[in-house]
């Protein structure tokens, strides 16, 4: 006759059979947690920090979590090997083959490269680590100056000159790129002699909002030095800072090709002219006396007085 367990005895016996299975898939075994990605965007730039949200994902191979994982982020200076920042946070609990991850925000300075390590404990003990680079975070623009400007041409046209000095209008075309329309800006206009880069004028105005997708075109006039070269600049201007670049090229004096082995070339520049027209008085040099000198009279005296006297014989003669 077989031996018969009660039923109160069955729970256990299933426990037990439960356990040893466990024990034999490695599910008590001693967790393994690794750094499987790594995600970094920018949160907010300013012009000298940038505060970048990295996002650690963990995972759980085998084995049971024993207790609460925390990532460790580092910022490695790429060129000193220095560590710029450093931040800690919980990663909660990750049970059997569980995955999770843990998003945390570290600020730099806005210059350089910097290596991001992300490094996950459990009860003290170092699990897995995983890593990534940024470059160059000086190339991120800064909030205050997100634009969806763009300048898309500058056109020039000479409408007068006078004198020595040229009148030329300026066009510039503004494309609102962005999906909103634009807020009313100023734009600051600058021309610069091409080789000395003196300023020969500059004018600052207003621009009306643009409408996504829409071109507006500005028109400045600019009063410069005939016969140069000249750098026309564009600065777009949100309040106090430039959030936009652009250039043109306006050459009143195109120059000629040179040879290949001329080493230098020197361009004589009269640096009167580029005094701002507005601002400076034309000054007309004084005419010079001119004085004769007695030597130069005398002859003229003795011509005369030798003709009064021929004059005078000649008529005694026909007496």
């Amino acid at each position: 006759m077989s031996p018969r367990f009660p039923p109160a005895a069955w729970p256990v016996f299933i426990l037990l059979f439960l356990c040893m299975l466990a024990a034999g898939a490695g599910c008590l075994k001693d967790s393994s947690v690794s750094v499987t990605g790594i995600t970094v965007g920018a949160a907010t730039v300013t012009g000298g920090e940038v505060t970048l949200n990295v996002t650690t994902d963990l995972q759980n191979y085998y084995g049971v979590s024993s207790g609460i994982s925390r990532v460790q982020l580092k910022a490695y200076d790429i060129g000193s090997g220095l560590v710029a920042a450093e931040v800690t946070n919980d990663a909660g609990f990750l049970g059997i083959r569980g995955s999770g991850s843990v998003s945390q925000s570290i600020v730099l300075p806005r210059t350089g490269s910097y290596r991001l390590v992300s490094t996950v404990f459990e009860n003290g003990q170092r699990k897995g680590q995983g890593e990534m680079t940024v470059y160059n975070l000086e190339r991120l623009t800064p909030d205050t100056q997100q634009t969806g400007l763009s300048i898309t041409d500058i056109d020039f046209l000479v409408t007068k000159v006078t004198g020595d000095r040229a009148e030329i209008q300026t066009d510039i075309y503004f494309t609102n790129n962005g999906a909103l329309p634009s807020e009313p800006f100023e734009i600051e206009v600058k021309a610069k002699e091409e080789d000395a880069r003196l300023l020969a004028d500059k004018e600052r105005v207003s621009v009306a909002g643009i409408h996504p997708d829409a071109t507006r075109v500005s028109t400045v006039t600019l009063s410069v030095p005939d016969q140069y070269n000249y750098v026309v600049e564009v600065l777009v201007w949100k309040n106090d800072t430039i959030v936009k670049r652009g250039e043109g090229n306006v050459r009143l004096r195109p120059g000629m090709q040179v040879d290949k082995d001329t080493q230098f070339v020197t361009k004589q520049i009269e640096t009167s002219k580029f005094i701002p027209a507005s601002g400076s008085v034309m000054m007309t040099p004084a005419p010079i006396p001119t004085t004769r000198s007695p030597g130069f009279e005398a002859p003229l005296v003795l011509v005369a007085v030798g003709s009064l006297a021929v004059i005078a014989h000649l008529r005694g003669r026909r007496r």
